[in-house]
C-alpha cells in the first residue's frame, strides 16, 4: 500500500503545476481508491501533466479520476491496465470518452469488463473525434461486432487525426510523399537491376555461373573417371600376381609352397629365392 506520506511530494509537486512533471508514473505501486481521489484532486489545477501512469495497482473506483480528466486540457494518455474496474469502471471511462478531447490513447486491459462494459464504450466513441488507441485485451468480451466497431472508429479518428496534421502540416505530407517515392523508386531499381542481369547471363549462355545441370554431368563424369581408374588398377593387380606368361616368373601362391617346401618329396633342396622384382613394381 502506498502511504499519503510517500505520495505527498508528488501530490505537492502535481497541484502546484510544476513544469518539470509531465508524466505520472506509479505503476505496481499498490495505488489504492484513496490513492486515486487524492491524485485526482491535486490534478485539478494542473495544465502540465500529459500521461497517467497506473498498471497494475488496486484501484476498482476510477470516478474520481475521469471526472477531473473530463474537463482536463493537457492529458493525452491515461494507462489503466491490470487493475479491477469492471463494468461500472467502464461506465465512468465512457462518459469520459463522450467528453474529453485530447486524450488519445487509453489502456483499460486485464479490468474484468464484460461484452456490457464494452458496448458503452463503443456507444461513447460514437460521439468521440480524438481517442485513437483503445486497449482492451485480458478482458471478458466475447461480442465480436462490438470489437469490430471499437476499431473501425479508432481507426476513423486516427485517419480525420493525420489528415488533419497534414492540413496544418504540409511539408509532413511533402516528406511522406517523398518517403514513398524514394522507396517506390529504389524498388524499381532493384527490379530492373536484377532483370538485367538475368538478361545478361541469358545472353552468355550463364558461363560465369554453370546451371545445376552442368554441374550434375560434371559430377557424374568425375565419378565415371574414378570407377575406371580403380577398374584398371585391380586388373593390373590381378595379372601381377599370375604367373607372367613366359617371363619365369612364380606366382605369390608358388612361391609361398616353395618356401615352405611342400610338394618336394624327400629333397632337403632349398626353396629358390624370388626373383626380385623390377623397381616401380605395383605389388
Amino acid at each position: 500500500m502506498f502511504y499519503y506520506n510517500e505520495l505527498k511530494p508528488l501530490l505537492n509537486k502535481i497541484s502546484s503545476n510544476n513544469e518539470d512533471i509531465e508524466s505520472i508514473q506509479l505503476s505496481h505501486k499498490k495505488i489504492t481508491d484513496k490513492n486515486l481521489l487524492q491524485i485526482s484532486d491535486a490534478l485539478q489545477m494542473n495544465t502540465n501533466v500529459e500521461e497517467i501512469w497506473l498498471t497494475n495497482n488496486l484501484i476498482t473506483e476510477v470516478g474520481s479520476l475521469t471526472g477531473v480528466l473530463e474537463k482536463n486540457e493537457s492529458v493525452t494518455e491515461v494507462y489503466l491496465g491490470g487493475n479491477k474496474i469492471g463494468d461500472q469502471g467502464a461506465s465512468c471511462i465512457a462518459a469520459l470518452i463522450q467528453k474529453n478531447s485530447t486524450i488519445t490513447d487509453m489502456g483499460i486491459e486485464e479490468n474484468n469488463i464484460t461484452d456490457d462494459g464494452a458496448k458503452m464504450l463503443a456507444d461513447a466513441l460514437s460521439h468521440n473525434s480524438t481517442l485513437q488507441t483503445l486497449k482492451l485485451n485480458g478482458n471478458n468480451i466475447d461480442s465480436f461486432d462490438t470489437i469490430i466497431a471499437i476499431n473501425e472508429k479508432l481507426k476513423q479518428n486516427k485517419d480525420e487525426a493525420m489528415k488533419k496534421l497534414y492540413e496544418e502540416h504540409p511539408e509532413y505530407e511533402m516528406q511522406k510523399i517523398k518517403k514513398i517515392k524514394k522507396k517506390k523508386k529504389r524498388s524499381r531499381s532493384d527490379k530492373d537491376r536484377k532483370e538485367r542481369s538475368e538478361k545478361d547471363n541469358e545472353k552468355n549462355g550463364d558461363k560465369s555461373k554453370p546451371s545445376s545441370r552442368d554441374e550434375d554431368s560434371k559430377k557424374e563424369k568425375v565419378e565415371e573417371d574414378n570407377s575406371n581408374i580403380a577398374d584398371q588398377f585391380l586388373q593390373e593387380r590381378k595379372k601381377s600376381l599370375e604367373d607372367g606368361n613366359g617371363t619365369g616368373q612364380k606366382s605369390i601362391a608358388d612361391k609361398f609352397k616353395s618356401g615352405l617346401k611342400i610338394g618336394s618329396k624327400g629333397t632337403d633342396k632349398p626353396a629358390a629365392k624370388p626373383a626380385v622384382k623390377p623397381k616401380g613394381a605395383l605389388c
